[in-house]
């Protein structure tokens, strides 16, 4: 980062938008990822009432994270700031685009082995009860497309966030990007409470991987597009996971 880029963020710590942004990233969104997630459907609500439900959360991760977004563009941008200095740039291209490509193919090998697991197992018949996670699993269809759309907002939005944003702040405010970097991984995963403790510490460990990748290749880039890769997938796998073990519900009927 040079003198210049570091003096501008430097200016943002007295931002009381930036900090406005900052607050809604370790505050509100857990708070309402959690809430939101967690509200009961209605006792009676039939297959057409949960899909819609769902689709409606969907929708509204979408618009919250884009939101988000923009805020972010808009308070860079009064300080002098572009999407590149937050890391939306290419840097490197030959480092980018081969640490891209690696990364692709190692999401493409283990998920690979994952839809391989989910076909050989036995389905079980009974879901997975009152895990609320269940009324975010996408269905095949078009709960499908409105989940990619959510994981292609989730790979731009959510790195340009907790990486692009929260790092280079942390990283001003400590001066330390070992310290930012743990920071920030820390709340990604506080964000991501709604899935439980387990689900949390998973997040927590990931949102690591992609802060080092970002501060190694120095472009948002190769984890914008793993991130979406890795959550399109992983609706993919637990689409497949609930279609077996429907059927297998309708066989023992």
């Amino acid at each position: 980062m040079d003198q210049a880029t570091l003096t501008a963020w430097n200016g943002l710590l007295a931002s009381p938008a930036g900090w406005l942004l900052t607050f809604a990233l370790v505050v509100i969104v857990p708070i309402r990822g959690y809430l939101t997630l967690h509200a009961p459907p209605p006792r009676d609500a039939g297959p057409i009432v949960l899909s819609a439900r769902k689709l409606a959360r969907y929708w509204k991760i979408i618009i919250w994270q884009w939101l988000l977004v923009v805020a972010l563009l808009l308070i860079v941008r009064w300080h002098g700031l572009s999407a590149a200095d937050v890391g939306e740039r290419l840097g490197d291209a030959r480092l980018t685009a081969g640490v891209t490509a690696a990364l692709l193919a190692i999401v493409v090998v283990v998920f690979a082995i994952i839809f391989w697991r989910i076909r050989r197992a036995p389905p079980r018949v009974s879901s997975a009860g009152e895990n609320p996670m269940r009324y975010l699993a996408p269905g095949f269809g078009r709960e499908m497309v409105v989940f990619t759309l959510v994981s292609v907002t989730a790979g731009i939005c959510e790195e340009l966030l907790y990486r692009g944003w929260l790092v280079n702040v942390l990283r001003a405010a400590t001066g330390s990007t070992g310290v930012a970097v743990g920071v920030g991984s820390a709340i990604f995963g506080i964000a991501h409470a709604y899935q439980g403790v387990g689900g949390m510490l998973r997040t927590m460990f990931v949102g690591l991987q992609f802060a080092l990748l970002f501060v190694y290749v120095d472009s948002l880039i190769p984890g914008q597009v793993l991130h979406a890769a890795f959550d399109l997938a992983a609706g993919l796998a637990m689409a497949t996971a609930e279609t077996r073990r429907r059927e297998a519900r309708v066989a023992t009927c």
